[in-house]
């Protein structure tokens, strides 16, 4: 009924239709992931609903595709490392600013399935660009998502009743439009005032505080005492770490550089290893850029290229490889990683002129791609 009434009130094509009732079904499963990067010894668990081809996977799909781009519009999204190294180090600090980071607790599990509804709801009216037919749909899509979401553990069957499934699609842009709405409300005002900056990537948040430790204090305690569940944990250090960046306040300045936490290792695929030899050629180039991108010192991209390169080295890189990606590395312009060089028209559009074919991988990948080659020229011949 659900879909049939979109596709009758056009707001989803027959495609469309067909893609959210699907043909494979199964029960989702639950499993847990270990933290290991809070705790080696007795790492937390992360809950994870394994819900691949159940009934609500391609449903969730398509909500996800709906919110995404409001997710991205609202005021404190955070895309990635880039986006927040370009915001701090285009910030001029104040030497009584304070920066610390936030960390929501489960937030997924938390979130009450009616104020969730209501926030998605308001964020929805309020951003402008969904017609009201289409937002009821995409609200009763989310209801019944998160009324289904059954799982199977240790020989028994359950319904999660509070919070969406970790593992479902959703479930990331559900819980940055709730988010965005209570800071609506609650940091919004704040902003230009006591608050200096206030930015998230899904429930880690990085902030600058204007006033005295004191005040700080009490907002935190502000915070934490609201009708959500949300409970947030502050951290406060001389060097911030947030995402994979380690942060520190330099003059009227913020210098970022790569934080290598307790659990980091050498996870780096093996040179030996079975894929396509220009995979295996970029790794160690993509990396050293990565690390370029985040230092702001060229002392601090030469020490922790050091350390890249005898990982590298531990994983069977060939030494030449491993010079000539760090050398081209040195040679670039730190500004360039944070230049977006396309053109309005390909921000919006992706441009599809190339025809792509993408097959499996078999270890007979170059007698494929010849054969392939071949056939192709014959034709345009």
């Amino acid at each position: 009924m659900y879909c049939n009434r979109g596709l009758e009130t056009s707001i989803i094509s027959k495609s469309e239709h067909a893609f959210i009732l699907g043909t494979q079904k199964r029960l989702p499963v639950f499993y847990c992931l270990p933290k290991v990067h809070k705790s080696l010894e007795r790492p937390p668990g992360r809950p994870i609903v394994s819900g691949i081809n159940s009934i609500t996977t391609n449903l969730s799909k398509y909500i996800d595709v709906q919110l995404q781009p409001i997710v991205k519009r609202t005021k404190s999204y955070i895309k990635d490392t880039t986006h927040i190294i370009k915001i701090l180090e285009n910030l001029k600090a104040d030497p009584d600013w304070t920066m610390g980071t936030l960390d929501i607790k489960s937030l997924y599990t938390v979130i009450d399935h009616h104020q969730g509804l209501s926030a998605i709801k308001k964020q929805l009216d309020r951003e402008g660009s969904l017609e009201k037919g289409h937002i009821d749909f995409i609200l009763d899509g989310i209801d019944y998502i998160l009324n289904h979401n059954y799982f199977y553990f240790e020989d028994n069957y359950y319904l999660q009743v509070r919070g969406t499934a970790m593992g479902t699609r959703f479930a990331p842009s559900y819980a940055n439009l709730f988010l965005a709405e209570w800071e609506h409300h609650n940091i919004g005002p704040r902003l230009g005032a006591d608050l200096a900056l206030w930015h998230r990537y899904i429930d880690d948040i990085i902030f600058i505080w204007t006033r005295s430790r004191e005040e700080l204090d009490c907002f935190i305690n502000e915070i934490n005492n609201n009708p959500n569940n949300l409970s947030f944990t502050v951290n406060i250090k001389e060097e911030t770490e947030f995402l994979d960046l380690k942060i520190q306040k330099w003059g009227d300045t913020y210098k970022c550089s790569t934080i290598s936490k307790p659990s980091t290792k050498n996870s780096y695929i093996h040179f030996s290893s079975c894929h396509l030899p220009i995979w295996l050629t970029n790794i160690p180039s993509g990396q050293f850029r990565r690390i370029r991108r985040n230092c702001s010192w060229d002392s601090d991209f030469e020490k922790e290229a050091l350390v890249m390169k005898e990982q590298f080295r531990e994983k069977d890189y060939p030494d030449e490889m491993i010079e000539q990606a760090l050398s081209k590395t040195r040679t670039l312009d730190r500004k360039s990683f944070f230049k977006d060089t396309r053109t309005t028209g390909e921000l919006e559009t992706k441009n599809n002129s190339n025809n792509r074919l993408v097959l499996p991988f078999n270890d007979n990948y170059r007698e494929i791609k010849n054969i392939i080659k071949k056939t192709l020229a014959s034709y345009v011949e």
